[in-house]
């Protein structure tokens, strides 16, 4: 028998007849939207695949805009701005020394090097060929051949050789170009005597020099290998700042070695029974020992000399401007005469005694001799050349202009195969793709007319070192335009000589470097620098990494030899002060409210932003409740909740002796124990108890609820009733339930000042008590809290609304 429950059960079950339809249309359902799903993901996959194939274009069918010139039109650099690099190469050729730039139009470092390639230019057009190529232009064959480069700008020297040599210095600075074209002009120096030797050796520290006899053919072989290994130097020392390379006339001895490379403390030998440019080189590069180094501009390579070096041990940085018009910076000198002092601690060593006389002679005679040296080659130039004293002294020029830049033709029929071969060597030693190239055979099929160029620009020898003077004299005024260099005073000057060898002995792996501060600004900013604050934009710092310590000279302090001395002999014996990071940079202010209305009667609070000079003097005053948020401008979640404890601040506005702050802990330092690790941090410092100071927790959320709490809980009982009133106002009294709210808020805060009347009411009898035992016991403080504490709640009794007038009575209070 079959209860009643399953036959109703059994009559609500339907057919099978009626169900397998139905089951049917359903599995046909899931089929259908399965196969569609799989369909349409197929259709965007294809449609996807479809569109990157039609964006994804060849670069030679790529029309990009029509060129425009980047160079002004009566610039002495000859703008290709259509991308013919055949031209380019061409006209590089016919030139002993050539400097080409490859640019984007639309790069912002090629823009910002416009005047600065011109500069160089006009410093030195008559003896160089300058020109410029939009390697951009997408149907151009520079952007054919240099496919993959994305490096703009570039700038690139060919010598007599056509290989080009890439400079790396800073490219929107023209002193430094110019410098790098001197280099390339003279890149070996010919010495006549050991006089000259000794002269050179003083003034650049590492000299190669190599002995030639010019008179029979294995001397000129030596002499092209010392000229192509110094040309090629100059990939890795673009100024020539580090090895001068010399050739010597005078006989040796048989005992001496043919190729010497002579150190600042040493001399060594070149003793390979073969030699090239590159063994020669690479040899140059192994065995030089430098005491001070000037860390070069490009991002790569500062950041890799920078990290080497702060593990290696203690760091001296020496920010300076440098500049490159001069042979001679008599602050980089005062470092190098540091650095020998230091490395050459109680030896002999001849070399270094000589070159350190040499330096002091020349810095005094800098200072002395120099200012009427530019007066007297002003007075030349004015004299000479009234109309153009500002720009490149006129003379012949040995390379040909033509009007048509895309049709370089001449009216000869010579074969230039040798022109084409130097194409070739040129194209292969800096594009990046060999397959493009002009190393074709149909270019030495095809018959090219050269130009007809008057190359025998002969001078007397009279004239030429007349020209060479007056050069040198024009390079003078460029120098002192530049950047000039003023005497320190005479304060800062004593003798640190005995004080430093006696405890020079106790580190050895101290590290110098030099850094351009036209050029590193934002380096000195991260040791909490400003470099616009000191003397002559220059500032001396010692950072040891392991300590993670940073020590300085004074701003008041003139940068010498000396002053220098006194900062590393400080910190070798553990005196020197640390220095604390204070940036006072305005920048986005995220704690900043405006509220409505307009005039007088509109609200705005803002927090306030410490930094390292003005933190104790706010944080640390015992009459004010302090909460401090510690944040970096790179925490994003820093800026996320801002907005809360801004809120928390408006609500406490009228809170007297509570103050909310800021303070950015990444441009900014403190003393260890006032250091935060984690961003962001809120620390409360109260007022008469600031040993006593307390920390958000890190593991409560952020809210303005939560830190409102977290104030309150460490705020003495006065402050905390007027907070909790002002707390009060957080609802708007346009609101519907404004009044409930309100009256539920206030009586919690009534009731919380009853609590504490009646616990200051059994403090006192328990006083009274004890005031009976000991008559020195004072009741004073409690009899005073319980007047506040009556005041105050008789005040809440009548209180029904919070206005101004209202708040200003709960200030009147806590004033009683």
């Amino acid at each position: 028998m079959k209860t009643v429950v399953e036959e109703e059960a059994i009559k609500e079950q339907p057919d099978e007849a009626t169900q397998q339809p139905y089951n049917w249309y359903k599995q046909l359902k899931m089929f259908v939207r399965r196969l569609g799903k799989e369909l349409l993901f197929a259709l965007f996959v294809t449609c996807t695949t479809y569109a990157t194939i039609i964006n994804i274009q060849n670069d030679y069918g790529v029309k990009g805009p029509k060129p425009k010139p980047f160079f002004r039109t009566n610039s002495c650099v000859e703008d290709f701005y259509t991308g013919n690099l055949k031209a380019v190469l061409e006209k590089a050729t016919v030139s002993d020394i050539a400097v080409v730039m490859f640019y984007a139009p639309w790069d912002a470092d090629s823009i910002d090097s416009q005047e600065a390639f011109i500069e160089a230019c006009e410093n030195n057009k008559d003896e160089v060929y300058f020109a410029a190529i939009n390697c951009w232009q997408p149907e151009s064959i520079c952007s054919k051949v240099l496919k993959g480069n994305k490096v703009y700008p570039m700038i690139v020297a060919y010598d007599y050789t056509k290989v080009g040599i890439y400079y790396s210095g800073p490219p929107n600075d023209a002193a430094y170009i110019t410098r790098f074209v001197d280099t390339m002009k003279r890149p070996v120096k010919l010495l006549n005597n050991k006089l000259d030797l000794l002269k050179v050796h003083q003034q650049y520290h590492n000299v190669l020099v190599a002995s030639v006899d010019f008179k029979i053919t294995q001397g000129w072989d030596l002499y092209k290998i010392v000229l192509d290994a110094a040309i090629n130097h100059l990939k890795t020392d673009p100024l020539q700042m580090y090895v001068k390379w010399c050739v010597a006339t005078w006989p040796l001895s048989n005992k001496e070695p043919l190729i010497k490379l002579l150190l600042w403390n040493r001399t060594l030998g070149f003793n390979e029974s073969f030699v090239n440019h590159e063994t020669l080189g690479k040899w140059v590069i192994q065995e030089t020992r430098l005491t001070t180094q000037w860390v070069p501009s490009i991002a790569r390579s500062r950041s890799l000399i920078l990290d080497n070096s702060f593990k290696s041990g203690p760091t001296m940085l020496l920010f300076t401007p440098h500049n490159p018009y001069l042979n001679f910076n008599p602050i980089y000198s005062m470092l190098q005469l540091l650095s020998i002092e230091y490395f050459n601690c109680q030896k002999v060593s001849i070399p270094a005694n000589y070159i350190t006389k040499y330096l002091i002679k020349e810095i005094k005679s800098f200072y002395s001799e120099r200012p009427s040296y530019v007066k007297q080659c002003h007075e030349i130039i004015m004299k000479k050349y009234p109309d153009k004293l500002a720009s490149i002294l006129k003379k012949y020029n040995a390379t040909v202009k033509v009007e048509n830049q895309d049709n370089f033709y001449t009216d000869t029929n010579t074969e230039v195969n040798y022109l084409n071969n130097a194409l070739c060597k040129m194209s292969k030693s800096i594009f990046f793709d060999h397959k493009i190239s002009y190393c074709s055979n149909d270019l030495n099929k095809s018959s090219k007319k050269i130009a007809k160029i008057n190359l025998s620009n002969h001078v007397s020898t009279e004239n030429f070192v007349e020209q060479l003077k007056e050069t040198e004299c024009y390079r003078s005024l460029l120098a002192n335009k530049y950047f000039r260099f003023s005497k320190p005073d005479e304060a800062f000057i004593y003798n640190t000589t005995d004080e430093l060898r006696s405890v020079c002995l106790a580190n050895k792996s101290m590290t110098f470097l030099a850094l351009d501060s036209n050029h590193h600004y934002h380096t000195a900013k991260v040791f909490g620098i400003n470099l616009n604050h000191y003397r002559e934009r220059t500032a001396v710092v010692i950072y040891d990494m392991k300590s993670e310590m940073v020590h300085t000279l004074p701003k008041s302090s003139h940068v010498t030899k000396d002053t220098m001395a006194k900062l590393l002999i400080d910190f070798l014996e553990n005196r020197a002060k640390r220095h604390l990071r204070s940036s006072a940079d305005l920048e986005i202010n995220f704690h900043l409210y405006q509220g409505k209305g307009k005039g007088k009667g509109k609200e705005t609070i803002y927090i306030e932003t410490l930094n390292s000079e003005t933190f104790n003097d706010a944080v640390f005053n015992n009459t004010d409740n302090v909460v401090v948020y510690f944040y970096t401008p790179f925490c994003a979640y820093c800026q996320v909740v801002a907005h809360i404890l801004l809120n928390v601040a408006r609500l406490m506005r009228n809170v007297k002796d509570l103050k909310f702050f800021r303070f950015n802990a990444s441009d900014n330092d403190l003393s260890w124990h006032l250091t935060v690790q984690t961003y962001p941090s809120i620390i409360i410092f109260p007022a008469k108890k600031k040993a006593e100071s307390y920390v958000f927790p890190y593991d409560t959320e952020l809210t303005s609820n939560n830190l409102s709490q977290f104030i309150l809980s460490n705020l003495l009982l006065e402050t905390r009733l007027q907070a909790m009133v002002g707390l009060c106002s957080v609802w708007d009294s346009s609101e519907v339930d404004y009044n409930k709210q309100l009256h539920y808020c206030l009586r919690d805060v009534k009731l919380d000042c009853d609590a504490n009347i009646s616990k200051s009411l059994q403090s006192y009898r328990r006083g009274l008590v004890y005031r009976e035992k000991n008559k020195n016991v004072t009741l004073t403080p409690i009899f005073n809290r319980l007047r506040y504490l009556k005041a105050f709640s008789l005040i809440l009794d009548v209180t029904h609304k919070l206005n101004a007038k209202s708040m200003q009575k709960f200030s009147e209070i806590y004033n009683f």
